[in-house]
């Protein structure tokens, strides 16, 4: 099927997600069209009817109180809600606006910044988590906007929906990208930009609309509903050919990636996939043991994207999952990006990835020459991402000249089709430079700029890094700008504008380092006091785990000509050794160490030795419990995270050691495992030092509750669910030696 039109057969296209939604329901009413599984093995459906009568009744709620055209923010934890939200959006003719889900009681720069950039008016979100917000901090527009609990609209209201007209012109939500919290971008997309995408992702996939007499088909996503992946990829994909979407929520992912591989098993799901991030830590965190109980055979499409991807952590998942049944003709390696909707390259259907082997030091310098015969340390691997599909174009420009290259030379890649967004909101100036470029020589075409440089060769597109200097780790855009001002302000002997921030890779995995200029005047301060800052301060503002901080001096950061930090030669002088050092911190990394403290390892017999009897415990018995976890959380902190022993305090929190959701969620899930008790995926950020956490635990593991006042009850629930801005950003790899441990313990 080439067409949108021949993909519905004699029937027109739909002109708009309204449109989509009322055909899938009127065709297949008592349908499933989505499940939501919760950690605790309940789920929540929605069949096709529902989803539509729900969208009429909030659609009706809004058009009492907006205009078509207005902008609303969304505002949800992982679950339905925010499906009927943003269909109630689309009904009304309103702009629905998905934004990350804030921590509970905090202050929300970036929920603040958005609402100000698209001057919405109204905030819609649960009732629950309403409840919890702390809307008092929060200045500007983020403060005058009216609040509704979308839970709370009755299904009566229904009858007062008003059919409105929208067409593939009208804009369908706004997309705001990852990155800089002071300057979020919202991407314009239009319900014509949306159905094109749709049908490119259906014929790259190569799997047909799902007709009224046909067999039911399912599709399984973790993905959060407000990243572009998780919206399009698996909430509208699904809906557009008639699938079954079955959605847990990232935590639950990210605590336990077997949740994941187990729901593909039980729905016999035909697709499935994530950032290349996903698929290593499925690989790495479940044990054959596990795996024997999965069946994978149904998963036809496993897709890849959102980030570089990696032909080992391929070759990882396959080796790993193939007694389960998966097949590596599956794979569906695919380039995207908001800008373009989603989907921009992908292949014609599954099939074994495409790989390239290249010179490291000729791509560094953007030429394209084959790695034959050379060993790996001098040689990279590339995934190709497919081609063009369905009336795009894809073009590789020369970043100075602008002209057409030829295939194997890198360059920018440039993009123009249908599925083009119409730019960002309110951004008229950067729209013509980044979405109307043209190409040296042609005036009759426009392109968007992506800003990541690749090549084509053989027809394939291979994406090798950023124009500029965004650090992306996790799947997920960080300005290093914002890092290093975040740096800056940790302590007052570090100079203004004198930081570079850049990622190493290391263990196949990105990570931070940062480099900071001391004022001369401080050059007898504490400087291990000033690096404790800089990591507690990126990881509560960024939520990034910081590798090394090395604090250099002043006047020696590497500048271009106009004063701005060479992160490039940063990251080289940092490497080879080159800066005059006045202090360092490297995280350690490998295996665990023993405390000079004489704290020894805890093994698997060790933790089995906690199991309590099926009674209450008493308050002396839960007393002596919390001392044996409190030992435990601080031999963690030392042999696992990698906390220097003399560092350790047992009433210290944990971000003052720069720990962040990274641990908070591995450790959650050993904790789990050692005491059976059912535990947030973070946490340590309710329960934020060890002596607190301990007594919260020996509460709940004792049967008594909470031993102590440090327990926020239903709060810290909401509180800790489905933080995927930080989860995504910060999920632990375990090290191959770690790794080769956990599946012999498990064997």
């Amino acid at each position: 099927m080439s067409t949108t039109e021949s993909a519905f057969g004699r029937r027109a296209a739909p002109r708009s997600l309204l449109e989509l939604a009322q055909r899938q329901a009127q065709a297949t009413p008592e349908r499933f069209a989505y499940t939501f599984l919760s950690d605790d093995g309940s789920r929540t459906t929605l069949t096709f009817a529902q989803l539509d009568r729900q969208a009429r009744a909030i659609g009706a709620r809004l058009q009492q109180v907006m205009q078509p055209g207005d902008r609303a923010l969304l505002i949800y934890p992982a679950g339905l809600d925010f499906i009927t939200a943003f269909f109630g959006c689309v009904y009304a003719g309103v702009l629905a606006v998905p934004a990350t889900y804030p921590k509970l009681r905090r202050p929300m720069p970036r929920l603040r910044a958005i609402a100000e950039d698209c001057k919405a008016t109204v905030a819609l979100t649960a009732s629950k988590t309403l409840a919890m917000l702390d809307l008092s901090s929060n200045g500007g527009q983020f403060q005058q906007l009216r609040w509704i609990a979308t839970d709370e609209v009755s299904e009566d209201a229904a009858s007062c929906w008003r059919a409105t007209e929208v067409g593939d012109d009208n804009l369908a939500f706004l997309q705001y990208t990852s990155g800089s919290t002071s300057e979020p971008k919202g991407v314009m997309v239009s319900h014509g930009n949306l159905l094109h995408n749709l049908e490119m992702i259906r014929q790259g996939f190569q799997i047909e609309l799902i007709a009224a007499d046909d067999p039911p088909r399912a599709g399984v996503f973790w993905l959060p509903a407000y990243h572009d992946m998780g919206l399009i990829g698996g909430i509208l994909e699904p809906l557009y050919v008639g699938e079954h979407s079955v959605l847990l929520s990232p935590g639950s992912f990210l605590q336990r990636p077997l949740r994941w591989l187990k729901a593909i098993s039980d729905y016999k799901a035909v697709v499935s996939g994530g950032p290349n991030f996903g698929y290593d830590i499925a690989a790495r965190k479940t044990t054959p043991r596990q795996r024997a109980q999965l069946d994978l055979s149904s998963w036809q499409v496993a897709f890849c994207g959102a980030e570089p991807i990696r032909n080992e952590t391929l070759h990882r998942f396959v080796e790993a999952m193939a007694p389960a049944g998966f097949s590596p003709k599956a794979f569906y390696p695919c380039y995207g990006l908001a800008e373009a909707t989603l989907l921009a390259a992908g292949g014609s259907g599954p099939s074994r990835p495409v790989v390239k082997k290249v010179q490291r030091t000729a791509l560094a310098r953007h030429q394209v020459v084959s790695a034959n015969g050379q060993d790996d340390g001098q040689s990279q691997e590339l995934v190709g991402c497919g081609q063009a599909l369905l009336e795009q174009e894809i073009v590789i420009a020369d970043l100075n000249t602008s002209r057409r290259l030829e295939p194997d030379r890198v360059g920018e890649i440039w993009i123009s089709g249908p599925n083009v967004a119409r730019g960002y909101w309110n951004r008229t100036e950067e729209n013509k430079r980044v979405f109307r470029a043209r190409l040296d020589g042609d005036d009759e075409r426009t392109y968007l700029r992506t800003g990541d440089l690749g090549f084509i060769s053989e027809g394939n597109l291979y994406v090798t890094g950023r124009v500029k200097d965004v650090i992306i780790i996790r799947g997920r855009n960080h300005y290093p700008q914002d890092i290093e001002l975040t740096a800056e302000n940790s302590h007052p002997a570090l100079l203004p504008h004198a930081g570079a921030a850049f990622t190493i890779e290391l263990q196949r995995q990105e990570r931070l380092v940062i480099i900071h200029e001391i004022d001369h005047h401080h050059r007898h301060d504490n400087f291990q006091e000033i690096i404790r800052g800089i990591r507690r301060n990126v990881a509560e503002e960024h939520e990034l785990d910081v590798h090394a901080v090395t604090l250099i001096r002043q006047a020696s950061l590497p500048r271009t000509t106009s004063g701005k930090p060479q992160r490039s030669l940063c990251r080289e002088q940092f490497q080879e050794g080159g800066f005059r050092v006045m202090a360092e911190w490297i995280k350690e990394n490998g295996a665990a160490k023993r405390s000079a403290a004489g704290r020894q390892t805890h093994s698997a017999a060790d933790k089995a030795s906690v199991a309590l009897e099926n009674r209450p415990q008493t308050e002396e018995e839960i007393q002596r419990l919390a001392e044996r976890i409190e030992s435990w959380l601080l031999d963690w902190l030392v042999e696992r995270a990698g906390v220097p022993a003399e560092e350790i305090d047992r009433d210290k929190p944990f971000a003052e050691y720069g720990l962040d959701s990274l641990t908070a969620v591995e450790l959650s899930q050993e904790l789990e495992d050692w005491l059976d008790v059912r535990l947030t995926p973070v946490v340590a950020w309710n329960y934020p030092t060890p002596v607190a956490m301990s007594r919260y635990l020996a509460g709940e593991a004792g049967g008594g509750g909470p031993a102590g006042d440090g327990g926020q009850g239903e709060e810290a629930d909401l509180d800790n669910e489905n933080q995927f801005d930080q989860l995504l950003a910060q999920i632990e790899t375990l090290s191959d030696s770690e790794a080769e441990e956990a599946l012999r313990d498990e064997r």
